[in-house]
Order: C-alpha cells, then sequence, then structure tokens
C-alpha cells in the first residue's frame, strides 16, 4: 500500500532538523522500538549517486543534490509505515512530500550540542558554529511550518525516542474534519424551535467528547464564507482521513462547495441537524451531497457523531 493511501496507523514517521540533530540515531531506535523499517535519505542519495554527499556538494553542486534528494524523497514517502530521517536541507523544498500522509517530527537540539556531535566531520553547509547559527535562523521557521510535533533531543537516545513515539501516536489516530457553514454560529439564537437551544460551543464540545471516546482526533472550522469553505476542504488532502460537513445555506447551491469535495481524495458525509425535508421546497435539494458517501438529517448534533463513527469505520477497513 502506498503511503498515500495508508490508513491512520501506517503513516511513515519523517525526522528533520538541524544537521546533526541526531535524526538518523533517533530514527534507528524508533525503528527497533516500533518494528518500521528505516531509511535515511542521505544514505539512499549516496547509494544512488555512488559517491558521498559532501562530494556530491563539491562536484556536482547543490542545485544537482537537491533535485536528487526530492527525487529520492519522493520515491521514499510513496512507501507506508516507515521511519525515515532527511537532511537538514530537505524541508526548504520536499515540504509537501514530507506530509504527505507522514507525521513529520522537527528534532530539536542545542546548537552547542550540535557543534560538538559534527567535530571533525565534513559537512558542506556547515563547518563552525557561526555556520549552525546562521543555518538555525534560517531553517527553524521552516522546520516548525513543516512539523506536526517538535521533539527536543536533550537525553539519552532510548529515551527521546520513547518521547517522540508518545508524541507521535495521536497523529497515528484517525483525522476527521468537522466543516460548518454559514449561520452555525448562531446555534441557540437562530430558530430554536428548529435547531434547539444547544450553542454552537455545545456542538464543538459533543464533538471533541465523542471524538475522544471513538479514539480519533478532529478539528472543528466554522466560516460564513464560501470561499474559507473550500479552502478548508483544499487542505484536508494529505491531512484528514474524513470530512464531516454542515454546508448550511450553501447546500442548496454552492458547486463551487460540491466541486472542492469531488476534488480531494477524502471521503465525505453530509450532515443537517434539522429534517431538511420536512421544511421549505429549497431545502429539500441538496447540490453537495452528491459529492459525499451519504446524507444524516433530523437526528439534531447526534448526526455529527453517526457520521464520525461512519468514517472511522470506513478509515478502518
Amino acid at each position: 500500500m502506498s503511503a498515500q493511501n495508508a490508513k491512520p496507523a501506517e503513516r511513515n514517521i519523517i525526522l528533520i532538523g538541524m544537521p546533526g540533530a541526531g535524526k538518523t540515531t533517533v530514527g534507528r531506535a524508533l525503528s527497533a522500538l516500533t518494528g518500521r523499517e528505516f531509511y535515511d535519505s542521505d544514505t539512499e542519495i549516496e547509494r544512488r549517486e555512488h559517491m558521498p554527499c559532501a562530494q556530491i556538494f563539491g562536484v556536482m553542486g547543490e542545485a544537482y543534490f537537491r533535485a536528487v534528494e526530492r527525487d529520492v524523497i519522493a520515491e521514499l514517502t510513496r512507501r507506508s509505515g516507515v521511519v525515515l530521517s532527511v537532511g537538514g536541507g530537505a524541508p526548504l523544498l520536499c515540504a509537501d512530500l514530507l506530509r504527505r500522509n507522514s507525521v513529520v517530527v522537527y528534532l530539536w537540539r542545542d546548537l552547542a550540542a550540535i557543534a560538538a556531535s559534527l567535530e571533525g566531520e565534513s559537512r558542506p553547509l556547515t563547518r563552525s558554529l557561526e555556520d549552525l547559527r546562521r543555518q538555525y535562523d534560517a531553517r527553524h521557521g521552516v522546520y516548525e511550518d513543516c512539523a506536526h510535533v517538535v521533539a527536543e533531543n536533550a537525553s539519552d537516545v532510548q529515551t527521546v525516542a520513547e518521547q517522540v513515539l508518545a508524541a507521535v501516536q495521536p497523529h497515528l489516530a484517525a483525522r476527521l474534519l468537522v466543516i460548518n457553514g454559514p449561520n452555525l454560529n448562531l446555534l441557540g439564537a437562530r430558530e430554536p424551535d428548529v435547531y434547539g437551544a444547544a450553542t454552537y460551543d455545545d456542538l464543538v464540545e459533543l464533538i471533541a467528547t465523542s471524538a475522544a471516546g471513538l479514539g480519533v482526533a478532529v478539528d472543528c472550522f466554522q466560516s460564513n464564507h464560501e470561499g474559507a469553505l473550500i479552502d478548508a476542504i483544499h487542505e484536508t488532502a494529505g491531512e484528514f482521513d474524513g470530512i464531516v460537513i454542515n454546508p448550511g445555506a450553501y447546500t442548496h447551491y454552492s458547486y463551487a462547495i460540491h466541486d472542492a469535495l469531488k476534488s480531494v481524495p477524502v471521503p465525505a458525509v453530509e450532515v443537517h441537524i434539522s429534517n431538511v425535508h420536512t421544511r421549505e421546497d429549497f431545502r429539500h435539494k441538496s447540490v453537495t451531497a452528491h459529492a459525499c458517501r451519504g446524507q444524516i438529517v433530523g437526528l439534531g448534533f447526534f448526526g455529527y457523531v453517526a457520521a464520525m463513527e461512519y468514517l472511522l469505520n470506513e478509515v478502518q477497513k
């Protein structure tokens, strides 16, 4: 099974960070802890090019190295259920590949400890503590943006590996996005005879409690703007395993939301708190349901829970 179609528990664990942060050492320990295969992108580059990375830099230049690095990482991230450590510069050009059905861990380490670990090594872009500081300043923000988890390498290897594994476990669970459209933020005040007295905050709390019971990670998003809902749907690819969506009034005429749902490889279930089929005629038609696995109406807030249970079952098949 490719990583693009991997079940949550089969997502790759990818270690990024500065040269000398201990990514390879911790990665091997993680491999032993989890029984996952371990790969190091620099080792794979050297195997492919038949020369050390420093020599590739010196003879062929950095642009050539980065092109090869991207090709190698693209191949490695097509696998599933592996532990992968990558070179310090990889997130600058390969963040899209690294986050593809993987949990990315930024392994942070004190620069003085890094400098001590690199002493005597030949690194093409790291020659002194000053070089490290400049490199760190340029890359730290990129690492943080790319990573799902930040872990500190400040102990023995086994302890750090165990801490990393504990930190990534929640990200190896199924992850769902609950999207609510216009006017759902007014629950409790808007037509309580139709939608009930419970508020949007009550809905979010119920979703969180239900998610904890199901062992699934859930994010909630609400917007009154069509473009924001479309952007949220687009961003689910590679990040979420399912979508629960209540498009609100957009249900009845937003072909743009329909097209967004059809454009991402993420299953969706449409939910409505009220029974739309017993209300005004215009509410009887949904143009967005055609892009979903199914539609749940009239069950109140429980419709969201039912949709989550269905999607979790689909993810685990």
